[in-house]
């Protein structure tokens, strides 16, 4: 068991939760250590007997605390509402016994325990047992999240249980999540948008049938016809059903293929932008210089009198104001690069930069 797992289990408190007497008759003599009457151990001993609990020395020494019902992280009792969605349970077997400890999603998620986290967890949608260091996919659990919102009437419920979902994705790096995901989101945009839950399923559905025998290998495949050699024999419909219909697998290629896309043209831009800095400090330079020159040349002239002299040096001062202008003139050019390589004229980006731009 890992460091995490020696920190104080804490017990929620007697009234923050729903109590039964150990004594009640109804459930005959079996009884829930925190007092829930809806413990899953007062239902389902029958069909979990052959699973052997892992030894539990810690939260489980609560005399409050039931394994079965108690947030292993919060101790308080979960909410089998809607499914139980709210809460995740540990089925890991070790050492030949199931850990069965149980913790809310919410909990979780605010511990760094559930969804994708960095660092020494490394979580990828799953969800770290505290008790038994075992990882979990929360794909499936997410997946029957969702297909338990079809039979909600509530659409803030919905959009509650949804959202969870969506803090559960966020962040993964699997094809699979971020699919659900995907899903997931556009189903709260429908919600938003006020679209009928029916209409909303009915999509939903659509999507399923896709994913679940419909599509082989991400295409179309349809079922032996009469008509299959002529199907077959059609150019047109060959060449339509080779396309992908598993669009959430496309756009996450699309969205690949986006991000390879803007970051070469972030260091495409870059280098444009290293390239323009380069030339135009370095223009920038030369006419300093010629200012600095014909600022000599001009202190010169003044104290030179008239003569031969004279007269060739107000000649080359003439020449340097000239060759200012001319510079001048380049730079405003330079500048045209403002609005970008590609609308820069390429006399200018091949003069003034050394670019050779093709056609």
């Amino acid at each position: 068991m890992s460091n995490a797992v020696a920190r104080a289990f804490i017990v929620a408190p007697s009234e923050e939760r729903d109590e039964v007497s150990v004594d009640d008759p109804q459930f005959d003599g079996l009884a829930c250590k925190a007092g829930n009457k809806k413990c899953n151990s007062l239902f389902s001993e029958a069909e979990s007997c052959s699973l052997v609990p892992l030894l539990c020395d810690l939260c489980c020494s609560e005399p409050r605390f039931c394994r079965d019902c108690c947030c292993i992280l919060c101790s308080k009792t979960i909410d089998l509402k809607y499914g139980g969605y709210s809460y995740i349970r540990c089925e890991a077997m070790v050492e030949g016994c199931i850990c069965g400890h149980v913790a809310h999603l919410n909990c979780a998620l605010r511990s760094y325990m559930a969804g994708t986290v960095g660092g020494s967890i490394q979580l990828d949608a799953e969800y770290y047992c505290r008790r038994c260091d075992a990882k979990t996919s929360l794909v499936p659990h997410v997946t029957t999240l969702l297909k338990t919102c079809e039979s909600i009437d509530s659409r803030d419920e919905i959009e509650k249980i949804l959202n969870i979902g969506v803090c559960t994705l966020r962040g993964s790096q699997r094809n699979d999540a971020r699919g659900l995901l995907n899903r997931i989101e556009s189903t709260i945009t429908e919600l938003k948008r006020g679209t009928s839950l029916e209409d909303i399923w009915k999509v939903k559905e659509s999507d399923s049938a896709i994913s679940t025998g419909v599509l082989h290998n991400g295409n179309v495949e349809l079922e032996p016809t009469n008509h299959q050699d002529s199907i077959c024999s059609n150019p047109c419909m060959v060449s339509v059903l080779s396309i992908s219909s598993d669009y959430h697998s496309e756009c996450l290629k699309l969205d690949y293929e986006i991000d390879q896309v803007l970051q070469a043209l972030r260091k495409a831009q870059e280098s444009e932008y290293k390239i323009a800095e380069e030339r135009l400090f370095a223009q920038k330079n030369y006419l300093r210089n010629l200012y600095q020159q014909l600022d000599k040349e001009r202190s010169e002239l003044t104290h030179r009198a008239a003569g031969t002299d004279a007269d060739a040096l107000l000649n080359a001062i003439l020449n340097r104001v000239d060759q200012v202008r001319q510079e001048v003139m380049k730079l405003k050019e330079m500048e045209e690069v403002a609005n970008g390589f590609g609308r820069t004229p390429k006399g200018t980006l091949k003069e003034h930069f050394g670019l050779e731009i093709e056609d």
